[in-house]
């Protein structure tokens, strides 16, 4: 490949906002989809830990829905937007 044909793609990529603004919002997601996986598994420590019936099946319930949610909105992004 040549190195125009490479600069002509970068510069389509950059000159086109919509592909930024999908680019951006799909790095910002992942990185929430991160922080929500490490939640989750924080949860499912403490869980351990503290060993509580009323505590355990509360939040590690919205921790997984907060993963499956993040996940799913992640999906919808790279689809549809």
């Amino acid at each position: 490949m040549d190195i125009f044909n490479i600069f002509n793609s970068f510069s389509s990529i950059v000159s086109d906002q919509n592909i930024i603004s999908k680019y951006i919002l799909i790095i910002l997601v992942s990185l929430y989809i991160l922080f929500a996986i490490v939640f989750a598994k924080q949860i499912n420590i403490l869980n351990g830990i503290v060993n509580q019936i009323t505590f355990s099946p509360i939040f590690k319930t919205l921790s997984l829905l907060n993963v499956l949610m993040s996940l799913s909105l992640l999906i919808f992004v790279a689809l549809f937007l």
